[in-house]
């Protein structure tokens, strides 16, 4: 039982034990429970009839227990983050490589914004959605994609002139409030960092699309088969330590679950990550 059970079979005058009621309460209340209860010991171990002293005390305890239905009623109670937010947002670049476009409007993402009910936005998805998870590489897509398409996305069809690129703001991006708008695209190329995260962020959102019943295309950008067999690839660009070796090892685990082969031979080679920043260096070798 929780808590708010236990205060209900309280109230209806029911028998419970006691001793796992305090270990419920609010610190604040454990120590003063007697200003609160009244108890009397019944026939069983541990079990007591517990009657209200201070009905204020009680109703207060009563309303903070009982389990919230959205955001709002959790704030009341002090708790807002037991709920999520009831709508979401997704920064967007529209026809990210349309020239005309950005001559007649100026260069700002557009957002998108995302409820349960509603799906709003102010521009035609294209086919292919881009998702760029590091800031820095979003704002700077020109640079990032033009290292990164080059060599991962050899067995990827896409059109440039039909990309919409979206910032993944880490792991924001996995909301299931964006289902509808990930409906709108026939492909979704995710371009993550190759890490642990990186790789939870996909399986989280090949989940997503599961539950969902998404039918557009997720695939995962990764290293290609050529890169991950080049010593000088390796070594300047998978340079970031894991924290712990159990990172290392779950991400290698979790890359052959994706079937994502040739990223878990570069985690085992290198025995590192790396953050796809690394491709805007590549821009200035």
């Amino acid at each position: 039982m929780n808590l708010h059970q236990y205060l209900l079979a309280i109230q209806e005058g029911k028998i419970i034990n006691f001793t796992r009621f305090l270990t419920l309460l609010p610190k604040l209340h454990q120590q003063n429970w007697r200003h609160i209860f009244s108890v009397s010991k019944v026939k069983g171990n541990g079990k007591f009839l517990v009657t209200v002293v201070d009905k204020a005390c009680f109703e207060q305890l009563l309303s903070a227990a009982t389990t919230s239905t959205n955001r709002a009623e959790a704030a009341v109670k002090g708790n807002s983050h037991q709920h999520k937010s009831s709508m979401s947002f997704v920064l967007v670049f529209p026809e990210a490589f349309n020239h005309q476009y950005w001559q007649e409007k100026p260069k700002c993402p557009h957002v998108v914004v995302c409820s349960h009910s509603e799906l709003a936005l102010s521009f035609k998805p294209q086919k292919t959605l881009v998702i760029i998870e590091n800031q820095e590489n979003f704002f700077r897509y020109n640079e990032f994609l033009a290292a990164l398409l080059d060599e991962t996305s050899s067995n990827v069809n896409y059109d440039l002139q039909a990309l919409d690129i979206a910032f993944g703001h880490g792991n924001s991006i996995t909301n299931a409030l964006h289902a509808d708008f990930f409906c709108q695209y026939q492909t979704i190329l995710c371009c993550f960092d190759y890490d642990l995260g990186g790789l939870t962020m996909f399986s989280t959102l090949r989940k997503l699309f599961k539950a969902h019943t998404i039918n557009t295309e997720l695939l995962f950008m990764q290293p290609s088969n050529n890169q991950v067999n080049n010593e000088k690839f390796l070594k300047t660009h998978f340079n970031k330590t894991p924290e712990k070796p159990e990172s290392w090892q779950q991400a290698i685990k979790l890359a052959e679950q994706l079937d994502l082969v040739d990223l878990a031979h570069a985690f085992q080679h290198t025995r590192a990550f790396m953050e796809q920043e690394v491709y805007l260096s590549d821009r200035i070798r």
